[in-house]
């Protein structure tokens, strides 16, 4: 009788091998896919960034956001970014808590991509964006909007690393 194929025990054997080999290298896949995703939020971060500032070198926007921000060093949050849904190539949730609508009009032009945030384990869902009084730009993971949890823009904070 001539013998084709395997045996049940090496066929167990092989399957025992790789599934100790999938253990082994689950935990490191995870923690390369998370730290992908956190450097593709700060990438995003950064774009807003660029269309905030570009968004405020529109005098009349710029105006409208010191009013808001005032003299103060703290951060104010002046927008609210969800990249969930949207419009015509720009972000359709951005909610600019100014009096007018120049800041919030010159933001939603020049932001021409949806961005989400693709770290969402610690409950985060869109971007905040907050001015100081000295011009300063911080762009924030929001857990919701209003919230300045974890800073990304200029510097990145230890809870978001």
């Amino acid at each position: 009788m001539k013998n084709k194929g395997f045996s049940l025990v090496e066929l167990i054997i092989v399957i025992a091998i790789m599934a100790i080999l999938a253990a082994a290298i689950a935990p490191a896949l995870i923690r390369y896919i998370d730290k992908s995703r956190k450097a593709d939020d700060v990438t995003a971060a950064g774009t807003i960034e660029s269309s905030v500032s570009a968004a405020l070198a529109n005098e009349t926007a710029y105006d409208e956001v010191t009013k808001l921000v005032g003299t103060s060093t703290d951060y104010v949050v002046v927008a609210y970014v969800d990249g969930s849904s949207s419009a015509k190539g720009t972000y359709a949730d951005v909610t600019a808590k100014t009096s007018g609508n120049y800041f919030k009009k010159e933001l939603q032009s020049s932001l021409t991509s949806g961005a989400k945030v693709k770290y969402t384990k610690d409950g985060a869902v869109g971007y905040t964006v907050a001015v100081n009084g000295n011009g300063t730009i911080g762009v924030y993971i929001a857990d919701k909007a209003d919230a300045t949890t974890w800073m990304i823009r200029p510097s990145m904070t230890d809870l978001y690393k």
